[in-house]
This record gives C-alpha cells, structure tokens and sequence, in this order.
C-alpha cells in the first residue's frame, strides 16, 4: 500500500480512537441514558474534556485539508519520496498534537500543529512541480 494512503488511514484511525474516548468519557460522566440522548442540557466541558473535543475538532479540519491534497497527489500518480515523508510526518505530528492538547500544553501543541502543516505542503508539493 502507499505511504500516504496507509498516512490518512492512520489519520482516521486516530480520529477514531479520540472519538471512543470521548463516547466512553461521556457515559463515564454523564451516565449511559444523558450520553445516549441529545445533550442539550449539560453544562459546557472545561479542563482536559474541552481539550479533548477542541483536539478533535482540530483533527477533523486537519484531515479535510490533507485528505483532498493527499488523493489528488495519488490520483495523478505523482507520489514521490517527499509526499510520502511529508504524509508520515503530519501523521505523527497530529498524534503529538492530540496527546498535547489534551493535556493542556500550548507552545509545544502550536509547534506539532505547525509542523503538521509542513507535511501537508510536503505532500502536495508534487502538485506544483
């Protein structure tokens, strides 16, 4: 399989893991019959549980953004070295970000959001060449 494409699986594989953390934290704390219904009546998330949402909400804009770069650059067949480094390199810099966020530490997380977009540019620079 190629890199990029085993790259955005990861990416919607750690969207998905955040995602039953969060389902399971919701049960956890608001009990099975509120984290089943609409949630319209909680009071808002604060700490790590806000974190967490912001974190995945973070991902999912991530991911619209590389997702279409990402396929275009498969879709034409330009797939080189540097997409396929760059694709590994948001990967794991949205991994970082996730955990960072999450706990609550700010430079360190503005640092892996950052390098998670140089790997998007890594990964459509096949476009523009």
């Amino acid at each position: 399989m190629i890199t990029e494409i085993q790259m955005l699986a990861g990416a919607g594989g750690l969207l998905l893991a955040l995602t039953l953390i969060q389902g399971t934290r919701n049960v956890i704390l608001l009990g099975l019959p509120v984290a089943a219904g609409n949630q319209h009546d909680i009071a808002p998330w604060s700490g790590w549980n806000d974190r967490l949402n912001r974190a995945i909400r973070n991902l999912i804009e991530a991911i619209a953004i590389f997702a279409p770069i990402m396929l275009a650059v498969h879709g034409l067949g330009l797939n080189n070295d540097v997409s396929a480094l760059g694709a590994q390199i948001f990967l794991v810099s949205r991994i970082v970000h996730a955990v960072i966020y999450t706990l609550g530490v700010p430079w360190i997380r503005t640092l892996a959001w950052f390098t998670g977009i140089i790997g998007i540019v890594m990964v459509g620079a096949p476009l523009f060449t």
